[in-house]
């Protein structure tokens, strides 16, 4: 059995993990009105990404007690 990756995001400064949770929720934001991708919004393998990448920074600053 393999090992799960590890967050690529928990080893960020607190500063950084703030400014990415900021990021975060704007592209979340911009994503679900379909203004991202030149206002055609991002196809479904984008969004995904987006919603992991935005998943795991999202656990990283709870790990490491970043709040917003």
């Amino acid at each position: 059995m393999s090992e799960p990756n590890p967050n690529p995001f928990e080893g960020f400064p607190e500063s950084w993990l703030d400014v990415l949770d900021d990021m975060v929720d704007e592209f979340w934001d911009l994503d679900r009105h379909g203004h991202l991708n030149g206002s055609w919004g991002y196809d479904e393998e984008k969004s995904e990404a987006l919603g992991k990448m935005g998943s795991l920074i999202k656990d990283a600053c709870k790990g490491r007690r970043v709040y917003w």
